[in-house]
């Protein structure tokens, strides 16, 4: 899963089992909305098993732009660093067991001076 996550968040890299307490293991039904688009994502989800669609609505028709599978890590990368709305919905298309990184964790027990 860090290699996923060093990724996407390159600081992650430097002490990696300090962070194994951050994130935690769920089971998520299919069809569950993880993001929504609009919302400012929170979470950075790491696939264990199942899979994921990334999509968007696009003049009122939902547009499904990715799939993510066993061993991808997702999230609304630009919306989990910049606190700005996602411009796409993450939703599971079959019953997932995920890793979750949550944002509010991996601030208040990791934060670094001038980070």
């Amino acid at each position: 899963m860090f290699n996923q996550l060093k990724d996407k968040l390159p600081h992650l890299a430097e002490k990696p089992e300090s962070y194994s307490s951050l994130y935690y293991r769920g089971e998520v039904p299919a069809k569950t909305i993880l993001l929504r688009e609009g919302v400012i994502s929170k979470r950075f989800y790491y696939i264990e098993k199942g899979c994921l669609m990334a999509w968007f609505n696009n003049k009122g028709k939902d547009t499904t732009f990715r799939f993510f599978f066993e061993e991808q890590g997702l999230s609304s990368a630009q919306s989990f660093r910049e606190n700005i709305p996602s411009i796409f919905t993450i939703e599971t298309i079959e019953p997932c067991i995920l890793q979750v990184l949550h944002k509010k964790r991996l601030r208040s027990d990791h934060e670094r001076p001038g980070a």
